[in-house]
């Protein structure tokens, strides 16, 4: 295994396709955070995306315009990592751009650290979908309901700066800082015992949870619902879709793995 110290760090490794993430991915991301809660020697776990541009675009656009089976498949198993956190404290070092099914990842982290050119937004309403992955429950306990509305409806992304000004994140720093200063907050969380650190998430995650987070008739429901719709976005933005619009070639495999000093074995 390879940890930094008490530390786990989780790389999306996809930086030609803006790290986006594919069913893959996210079943490779739900099984390390399985595995880090299930081994004693960590106590804190840091996310971040491959390269500069990028923490991640979202999900996998092109598994998406394949419709039918597949895209649900996707979907689902994308939308189960982002929802069940982890019991370990999570943190976000957020490298580039973080949009849709990225911007989601960061708000079910616990803490986040991003760069000063970083960018978060929701812009599944211009594709005719809805944001599935808890971030429109996460975001309003987070940002306020006003603030949520205006990201969730009009799509349009915040910078850092603001970012940090609504709570988004926990600091800004220059690009080439950020895993650092990630890791700097992680060896500060796992110096702590692991129990009172779990304790201390967990009763602050129950308390911002005015109603149940994700009932029945979710956004899993109403995404469904607006198929028809979202296939016409799909089709306008074809498989070389951008994050930002229909502009960006996204194709590249990839996978995450872990980054760090290697533990002897």
């Amino acid at each position: 295994m390879i940890d930094r110290g008490a530390s786990r760090v989780l790389r999306i490794n996809r930086p030609l396709a803006l790290n986006a993430i594919s069913s893959q991915v996210g079943q490779a991301l739900s099984d390390a955070f399985a595995a880090a809660d299930h081994d004693p020697t960590v106590r804190a776990i840091v996310v971040t995306g491959t390269g500069t541009r990028a923490f991640s675009a979202g999900a996998d656009l092109k598994e998406m315009a394949a419709g039918g089976q597949v895209a649900e498949q996707s979907a689902q198993i994308v939308s189960d990592m982002l929802r069940h956190r982890p019991n370990l404290p999570v943190i976000a070092a957020v490298n580039g751009l973080a949009y849709g099914g990225g911007f989601e990842l960061v708000l079910a982290c616990d803490l986040a650290v991003c760069s000063t050119h970083a960018e978060f937004a929701l812009p599944e309403v211009s594709r005719g979908i809805v944001a599935g992955g808890g971030g429109l429950v996460r975001l309003p306990h987070l940002v306020g309901p006003r603030r949520a509305m205006s990201l969730a409806l009009t799509g349009e992304p915040i910078d850092a700066d603001q970012a940090l000004q609504w709570g988004v994140v926990n600091e800004v720093v220059p690009p080439a800082q950020v895993l650092d200063a990630a890791l700097r907050l992680a060896a500060t969380v796992a110096q702590h015992p692991r129990a009172t650190t779990e304790a201390s998430k967990l009763a602050i995650r129950d308390a911002a949870r005015a109603t149940p987070p994700f009932p029945a008739d979710s956004t899993m429901t109403t995404t469904k619902e607006c198929s028809d719709d979202r296939g016409k976005a799909e089709q306008t933005a074809g498989e070389g879709a951008d994050p930002r619009g229909p502009t960006r070639d996204l194709s590249v495999t990839g996978n995450v793995r872990s980054s760090g000093r290697q533990r002897p074995g």
